[in-house]
């Protein structure tokens, strides 16, 4: 079987891919042995498998203080200790999905280097590995005044942009069978979207606004869409 090249893994806090990382380590899964070793157990030491642990995911890469919904909300869990939802996204379709706590955050100066980021999350439960990846969305398309989607919808292609809006909101519309599908704006929960169905709107100011659809099949992978959308009137 040949090996799986590593680039364009991706780890998720919530909705949100973590900016600027060279390594993604992890998990660690193991477990504690318990002796049940008896009188007639032919002289051998026997032994049943005890708690299980899944160690911890380590992450470093270069640090972005504008990413403030991936390092930065990495460093908010550690300062709240809050548990987050994390997946680790691979560019062949398998994923770990988990839920953790943050035990460490550190930046690094070195003179002919750039600043350095680390962080640390311990998972917390059982993890959750997908080995397929998701079908993807069958359709994927946005209402609005003057706005356009480009590139033409791919179900592969999980970035594009929706400019030249000039409506005070839109709405999306996901096609998806046998799928949950959750719509997040600029990194926060909005809506769960029935397939098919056009969305509630989503309020515009001028400027730009991030739209993230995130499908969901049991027992696969996630399959992530992102739309940046501008207004410009």
């Amino acid at each position: 079987m040949s090996g799986q090249a590593a680039m364009g893994t991706k780890i998720m806090v919530g909705a949100n891919s973590v900016a600027d990382l060279t390594s993604i380590g992890g998990l660690e899964l193991s477990a504690d042995t318990i002796e049940n070793t008896t009188l007639d157990s032919g002289g051998w030491r026997t032994f049943v498998q005890g708690l299980k642990d899944a160690g911890e995911v380590s992450l470093s890469g270069f640090f972005n203080p504008g990413d403030t919904n991936g390092q930065i909300a990495l460093y908010n869990a550690y300062t709240a200790g809050a548990a987050l939802n994390y997946t680790i996204l691979f560019p062949f379709g398998a994923s770990w999905t988990f839920s953790g706590i943050v035990t460490a955050v550190s930046t690094g100066a070195e003179m002919e280097d750039n600043v350095s980021f680390e962080a640390t999350i311990k998972v917390s439960g059982q993890p959750s590995l997908g080995l397929t990846p998701s079908a993807g969305l069958t359709a994927l398309s946005l209402s609005g005044t003057g706005g356009s989607l480009a590139p033409t919808y791919d179900k592969n292609n999980p970035l594009y942009t929706f400019v030249g809006v000039t409506a005070t909101s839109v709405t999306v519309t996901a096609t998806g069978a046998g799928q949950t599908i959750a719509l997040y704006v600029d990194g926060v929960f909005s809506q769960n979207l029935t397939s098919g169905t056009a969305s509630g709107g989503i309020a515009l100011a001028i400027g730009s606004k991030k739209l993230t659809i995130v499908a969901n099949e049991n027992g696969k992978a996630p399959k992530v869409y992102e739309i940046t959308v501008v207004k410009t009137a």
